[in-house]
């Protein structure tokens, strides 16, 4: 039975990169609010894992952007337009990571992958835990999209 808590609310982007045999993993799981009303930035989870390292743990970046409040104190939903003029500044942790990887030799593994992402989830990602349950579900997805059992060249 669905809960407020496990409706969709937004979605999470995957990429898998490979270098070699190493490979490069990248969550980036949009803001939202908690279930306690708490603001959550967007937020970057990666790990570079290998044959030699392949349980490496996830790191979690967030943006430092803070998102509008009315005079009441409640998050203003942003309209389109705005949003969009916004983007730079809340990739803006992002940046350097992302400039490193075009630069270098790092290629896309088959496709990007979104999933969907809950209030439940969202509380994770403000507690800085590891999003187990946005993993699970990419992980589904790698099996439907055929990427293969393994997360690198061996």
């Amino acid at each position: 039975m669905a809960t407020p808590n496990n409706k969709a609310i937004g979605k999470a982007t995957y990429l898998e990169l490979r270098r070699g045999y190493q490979t490069l993993q990248i969550i980036l799981t949009p803001e939202g609010i908690t279930s306690e009303g708490k603001y959550v930035p967007l937020a970057m989870y990666r790990r570079q894992i290998s044959a030699s390292s392949p349980r490496r743990s996830w790191k979690m970046f967030s943006s430092g952007f803070r998102t509008e409040r009315d005079a009441s104190g409640q998050f203003v939903q942003l309209d389109q337009a705005h949003a969009l003029v916004t983007t730079d500044e809340r990739l803006f942790f992002a940046q350097t990571l992302f400039a490193q990887l075009i630069t270098s030799t790092w290629k896309v593994h088959k496709q990007p992958i979104t999933v969907e992402v809950s209030v439940e989830d969202l509380n994770d990602v403000r507690a800085g835990k590891t999003p187990y349950k946005i993993l699970g579900r990419i992980t589904r997805c790698r099996r439907a999209l055929d990427f293969g059992e393994s997360l690198f060249a061996s």
